[in-house]
């Protein structure tokens, strides 16, 4: 990813911050290496994740996965660019 517009080290000092996506406010949890990405888990009540029967099972944060570069990987993903900052 040397060629890359952004580098992975300066993605996970992103990591803590809080960020607005789709109008949810979210933290940045993690950065994903291949394809590079950011992990995010949404702010608030958590939801119930079904188990693999269907049934209710533990309650867990939702979390998003956006990608950083757009298909091409010369330039960055408009999902990236939407994000707005809150920290």
């Amino acid at each position: 990813m040397s060629d890359a517009p952004i580098s992975l080290p300066h993605l996970r000092t992103l990591i803590g911050l809080r960020v607005r996506h789709l109008g949810d406010i979210c933290v940045v949890v993690e950065v994903l290496e291949t394809p590079p990405a950011l992990v995010l888990e949404t702010q608030g009540p958590a939801s119930v994740q079904a188990d693999q029967h269907g049934r209710p099972g533990e309650y867990a944060a939702d979390t998003r996965v956006v990608r950083i570069l757009s298909d091409d990987r010369l330039s960055l993903n408009d999902a990236l660019l939407d994000l707005e900052l809150l920290d």
